[in-house]
């Protein structure tokens, strides 16, 4: 056995490793970038003093059951068409 059938074997593990950490240190950079413009939104807000305008603060809808979740599609109950 030469070192380049050693390098064959271990060439898959190491791309699918590379790959692992790859899309793993993007979500953790995307969720450290989200958490830092969360808290500069809180910060900006706590500092003009929004908070207390009731005015502008955001309005919660209704729950109610639409018509489309009554409808017999929103039960799950809707006839399929494949087999």
């Amino acid at each position: 056995m030469n070192m380049l059938d050693i390098v064959k074997a271990l060439l898959p593990s190491i791309c699918v490793g590379l790959l692992f950490w790859y899309v793993f240190r993007n979500i953790v950079r995307a969720d450290r970038n989200e958490r830092a413009q969360v808290d500069k939104y809180y910060s900006e807000i706590e500092v003009s003093g929004i908070e207390d305008n009731l005015e502008t603060d955001v309005k919660m809808t209704s729950t109610k059951t639409s018509d489309y979740e009554k409808s017999e599609h929103g039960k799950g109950n809707a006839p399929r068409s494949h087999g």
